[in-house]
């Protein structure tokens, strides 16, 4: 409905309707940044940001393809400072208990940064770079590289354990962020092989491939792990009723599930996707590189409904506001109610490679074009 004919059916009513009740449902774009300063041609714009929490407000912490690190202020967008990080960046962030944030550069180096003080902290050196963002392990934290490297530091960088996965030959940029669960974390490697481990040993509990082949010639006939496994203590899926279900989604693949106890695979389901599913109840709504998001009752073991959201891969959902959002890999922002209709979508500038990130304040969206935006 347009402006001049809501208005007109207002005075032909006689009611006093407020604006908003004839509004077309929107995203708002509360802010955005170019954070890159990305010239035409440049390498693409791939890293993305923690928030950190302090008594004045949230800020937004992230590195660059520019070599700099960036800090804004999360309600106004407004760049509080930046200091120099001395290579470009992709990698994923973590805000660490004591304020500070870990991230890396793409020739391996992993940092710790004071986005108060701005400065770097301490700095190492990995076998490899990571894009993974990390993940916070009590007081400590865990890093996963590029190369199937699986890292346990404390705050001030002592490593307190490792574990080296096999290597893939041909590989995806991204990958799955693992999951830690009952002092046990849970990794899925860019060559299919799941493994749990003692979080606070590395020892190995048990090992699992996922994937009956994962050589391919072509990056896009490549199966691969790019979402944080889900567990789940009971689910019903498809003709199956399993118990402490370990779900690994697969790109190009499958949906796996495997028992969290020893690896055992249960049964997989025939859908591709790029994000790890959402369980809201007993719904768990799976959105897969098709551009449809399906809801599923793991109680009863049915698919309620499939509805077609995008031409493109998803990512997502993630909750925000009493409703589902979503992101396609084209670069648009969905809204989507919890039925499965779509109420709002919004064009971003890029293509849109990681879920957006859930605040207070809004969704962060992190674009290739170097894009940084808070949508609500």
């Amino acid at each position: 409905m347009n402006p001049f004919t809501c208005a007109l059916l207002v005075f032909v009513a006689g009611l006093i309707i407020p604006a908003a009740s004839c509004a077309e449902p929107h995203i708002q774009t509360v802010w955005s940044v170019h954070v890159d300063q990305r010239l035409p041609n440049s390498p693409l714009a791939l890293s993305s940001p923690a928030v950190v929490t302090r008594d004045q407000g949230s800020w937004v912490v992230l590195a660059g393809r520019d070599r700099w690190v960036h800090v804004y202020d999360l309600a106004s967008g407004r760049q509080v400072r930046r200091f120099f990080l001395g290579e470009p960046s992709d990698s994923g962030a973590l805000a660490l208990w004591n304020g500070q944030v870990v991230l890396g550069d793409i020739r391996g180096n992993m940092y710790a940064v004071d986005p108060t003080e701005g400065k770097i902290v301490w700095q190492k050196s990995l076998a490899s770079s990571f894009t993974i963002p990390p993940q916070a392990l009590g007081e400590d934290f865990l890093i996963q590289t590029g190369d199937n490297e699986l890292y346990c530091f404390s705050v001030s960088g002592a490593k307190r354990w490792s574990f080296s996965g096999a290597k893939s030959t041909l590989g995806l940029y991204f990958g799955a962020e693992p999951l830690i669960q009952d002092d046990i974390v849970y990794a899925a490697f860019n060559n299919g092989d799941v493994v749990a481990l003692k979080a606070y040993t590395g020892d190995v509990l048990w090992k699992r491939q996922t994937i009956l082949s994962h050589i391919a010639a072509n990056v896009s006939d490549i199966k691969a792990p790019l979402a944080q496994p889900v567990l789940l203590p009971e689910l019903n899926l498809e003709g199956e009723q399993v118990y402490n279900a370990l779900l690994i989604p697969i790109f190009q693949g499958e949906l796996v599930v495997l028992s969290a106890m020893d690896g055992a695979q249960f049964f997989d389901l025939p859908i591709s996707m790029k994000s790890s599913p959402l369980r809201k109840g007993d719904n768990l709504y799976i959105a897969d590189g098709l551009g449809f998001l399906h809801l599923y009752n793991i109680s009863k073991g049915n698919r309620v409904w499939s509805k077609k959201v995008s031409s493109y891969a998803l990512l997502g959902p993630v909750v925000f506001g009493d409703a589902l959002w979503l992101a396609d890999s084209q670069g648009k922002v969905f809204r989507v109610r919890w039925d499965g209709e779509v109420e709002a979508s919004k064009p971003m500038l890029g293509h849109i490679s990681r879920v957006p990130i859930v605040t207070d304040q809004g969704l962060l969206v992190r674009t290739d074009r170097g894009v940084l935006a808070l949508v609500k």
